[in-house]
């Protein structure tokens, strides 16, 4: 990880859920959900109960968005997590949340008629 939490943020990793919760899989927009999850990397000096391998819930538009190797990870203060996830079956469904960067696609070029055709 390239930056290190100070003071009383935490850097957590971006998660999305593989699969549904029936366990059926499901298209990439089909499943949002209401709440973001992240694997903590880095905690500030002053931040108590949370540690680094951690698990946590919190508001997805909660933080500062960091892109690095095409993978999301967010700048969290303390207070802005929810809570520490600790069931193993349940963090099992997540993997990180990558950026997908699409090509750009040219418009066609229009052929228009050279000189003199008036309507």
């Amino acid at each position: 990880m390239m930056v290190k939490a100070v003071s009383d943020k935490i850097v957590v990793e971006f998660l999305k859920r593989e699969i549904t919760t029936g366990g059926i899989i499901a298209p990439e927009n089909a499943l949002v959900d209401p709440q973001g999850y992240g694997k903590v990397l880095s905690v500030g000096e002053e931040v108590t109960l949370i540690k680094e391998g951690d698990f946590v819930v919190f508001h997805p538009h909660a933080g500062m968005d960091m892109v690095f190797d095409k993978k999301i990870f967010k700048v969290l203060k303390y207070d802005e997590l929810y809570g520490i996830i600790e069931d193993k079956e349940f963090i099992s469904q997540f993997e990180p949340l990558r950026l997908v960067i699409k090509p750009k696609v040219e418009e066609p070029s229009i052929i228009k008629p050279a000189g003199g055709f008036n309507a």
